[in-house]
């Protein structure tokens, strides 16, 4: 009889809801405070309800991670259903949750718990807590599905064009560029989340050239190989379903989705955001 292993990971892997359901993956919800009233992510607030809010320009938001008590209650439940645990989560440099994961593992010892951190977040964690789910779905043992994740991991990557770097800046995931606003008022910061690291790799004029800068990039780093991508929107549907439609045009894709940005994650890219979440295969 072959293992049976858990996938479990955090709302900020922005997975689209059908491919949770399709591979039985666990979603533990991250937290996220506006003013004096806190929401579990996804569930007690959505993302067309809350980039509307934003917009309100709400004095106070912030975002937290799960307790050790929610991971316990969590990692025990599947204890129930499975042989081992696979839990997969948002970058450990701008988020406790990690932290918060370990902690719960360790306390379950020995029930083996591997917790893996992708240095990353919204679809490009996706991408890899996919790969461990497919690969967990497949009958791969504890090992086999933690080694297709760490294939995954330094693939994946997330390039993203902001209205504004207020909300990173506010919410300290660009902290250092602060002293920055001001001479990128009239330009659309380019933004890559990749290897437990948060930076501006470029700007441009106008959103438009933007966009075809993040496009550009894709086409740089992965050239004609298959293609796995995910177009991750605040409030701009049309926008991203145009963009969606060149990439299927212009790549070979694999897979391609098209999901609005979770709110823990839209807390600290702002409105008018859209990111560009990929990796491709050898």
């Amino acid at each position: 009889m072959s293992e049976r292993v858990a996938v479990a990971t955090d709302s900020g892997a922005n997975l689209p809801s059908s491919l949770i359901e399709q591979y039985d993956i666990e979603v533990i919800p991250l937290w996220i405070q506006i003013e004096d009233q806190s929401y579990r992510d996804g569930i007690d607030i959505k993302p067309l309800e809350f980039f509307r809010r934003l917009r309100e320009k709400v004095r106070r938001v912030s975002t937290s991670q799960p307790s050790l008590g929610e991971f316990l209650a969590l990692y025990r439940r599947l204890q129930q259903k499975a042989d081992a645990i696979v839990s997969i989560h948002v970058t450990s440099r701008y988020s406790g949750v990690m932290a918060a994961a370990q902690a719960a593992a360790a306390e379950l010892a020995p029930y083996p718990i591997e917790v893996v951190d992708t240095g990353t977040i919204s679809m490009a964690q996706g991408f890899a807590v996919l790969a461990a789910a497919r690969a967990a779905a497949a009958g791969e043992s504890l090992r086999g599905v933690v080694e297709r994740v760490k294939t995954v991991v330094p693939k994946v990557d997330l390039v993203a064009t902001l209205e504004s770097l207020e909300f990173a800046v506010r919410g300290g995931r660009l902290a250092w560029a602060g002293r920055l606003l001001d001479n990128l008022l009239h330009v659309k910061p380019l933004v890559r989340v990749r290897n437990n690291d948060v930076g501006i790799f470029g700007q441009a004029r106008t959103r438009a050239k933007a966009v075809r800068q993040m496009v550009d990039e894709i086409a740089r780093r992965v050239g004609d190989a298959p293609l796995h991508v995910a177009v991750l929107y605040s409030d701009a549907i049309e926008e991203a379903q145009q963009v969606k439609e060149n990439i299927l045009a212009r790549f070979r894709c694999v897979e391609v989705y098209m999901e609005p940005i979770v709110p823990v994650l839209g807390a600290h890219a702002g409105p008018g955001s859209l990111g560009l979440a990929f990796y491709a295969d050898e």
